[in-house]
């Protein structure tokens, strides 16, 4: 068999629907096939073929994703298709590593993806990096403590929503992980039924919304709360999104909501009624170190060099050895002689996210240095728990 990796082409929509289905166990209908074609058309499709036979796809695209309060462009790959008649022959790690190999071309510095498995991505470089978690709140647990909650407002018109998106970008700033949202998720989540926001000082800004729908429980005349999107910039907006899901608990059984891991919300609420209701770590491989390191944002105040040293046996390239400099809130990678520390491949992505402690790391057999340069590394990478609260 004469594998293939190349972005799919015209007429090959109706092929790759048919992979997502079998694959994923979702119904067909001609509105994915358009949307398919539409992606195809912008480049964002790639899969194996063996001659003319196309035996899996994929998605590939880009988005900003926050770290150290500075965008990074990263990669975007998604519903890894491989229908089961073409299953165990390496069609998907085929297709991984073109994709990961055009994306260091590119100079995109970071891949990201959620996997349906763990171990083919892992010996592809790709490793747990963040986390999307899902909680559910039963309403009536839901009122913070201390003085009565900010009254939110229903949002009116295109102007509140130019407020709420850039309120979503002051959020995203605020966390790690977080990524930018195309135009058609925007749509998408402005078809909510429900939204709120909480006014700025500042005119024309909001400092916290919440969207959602309503979900009825079989035989129980008591309502959820589906909180489509949310963000909070200051403490009062936070108070204000938890205020606003307590004043449903007449009538709300609960409310599920996505958020960082830990949540924000149990800092407000006496006991630990925040529950887990479904969570899922997405992965991370670092493409292009010197082009990660330059976007990414590092501590204010912290001065810090590390020498290392990448395994990376599908990106040699990436392997250095390096001279990794943070100064000012910045960071650089350089050429270096000799390095203190030694990163597998799967290392580097948790390392920058901030996910996985350097020791951690150290302690999984998948990285190696003195204790004071890992500290080192510990220091630079530090922030808040990174995860995302959109699924691609």
């Amino acid at each position: 068999m004469t594998l293939e990796v190349r972005p799919l082409r015209d007429g090959e929509a109706a092929e790759a629907a048919r992979h997502r289905t079998v694959s994923f166990g979702k119904a067909a209908d001609d509105r994915l096939v358009e949307r398919l074609g539409e992606r195809i058309a912008a480049g964002e499709l790639w899969g194996v073929a063996d001659g003319a036979r196309l035996l899996s796809s994929c998605s590939v695209s880009r988005a900003d994703h926050w770290f150290g309060g500075r965008p990074v462009a990263c990669q975007h790959i998604g519903a890894v298709a491989v229908p089961p008649e073409h299953r165990g022959r390496g069609v998907a790690s085929a297709l991984m590593r073109a994709v990961a190999r055009n994306g260091a071309r590119e100079g995109i510095g970071l891949s990201l993806l959620f996997p349906a498995t763990t171990r083919l991505y892992r010996k592809l470089g790709w490793e747990h990096a963040g986390s999307y978690t899902r909680y559910r709140l039963a309403a009536w647990d839901a009122m913070p403590a201390g003085p009565r909650p900010s009254a939110m407002r229903v949002a009116q018109g295109d102007a509140d929503w130019v407020a709420i998106r850039e309120c979503f970008l002051r959020a995203a700033a605020l966390a790690s992980g977080v990524g930018a949202r195309p135009d058609r998720t925007w749509e998408g989540l402005r078809e909510a039924a429900y939204h709120y926001v909480l006014d700025g000082e500042e005119e024309g800004t909001v400092d916290a919304y919440v969207s959602f729908d309503h979900g009825h429980h079989p035989d129980d005349w008591r309502y959820r709360l589906e909180i489509r999107d949310w963000a909070a910039v200051t403490p009062d907006g936070l108070r204000a999104v938890v205020g606003l899901v307590a004043s449903h608990g007449s009538l709300g059984k609960d409310a599920r909501f996505v958020a960082s891991h830990p949540d924000p919300w149990l800092l407000l609420i006496g006991e630990q009624e925040v529950k887990i209701d479904g969570a899922l770590n997405w992965m991370a491989r670092v493409l292009g170190p010197t082009e990660a390191i330059a976007q990414r944002g590092f501590p204010a105040g912290l001065s810090v060099s590390v020498t290392l040293t990448v395994t990376d046996a599908l990106l040699p390239r990436a392997a250095g050895p390096w001279l990794l400099e943070i100064d000012g809130g910045r960071g650089t990678l350089k050429p270096a002689g000799r390095a203190d520390v030694r990163l597998d491949a799967r290392a580097f992505g948790p390392l920058f996210t901030g996910f996985r402690d350097p020791a951690q790391l150290a302690l999984g057999g998948i990285a190696d240095g003195p204790p004071e340069s890992l500290a080192l590394l510990a220091a630079a990478f530090a922030g808040p728990p990174p995860y995302m609260i959109d699924f691609f």
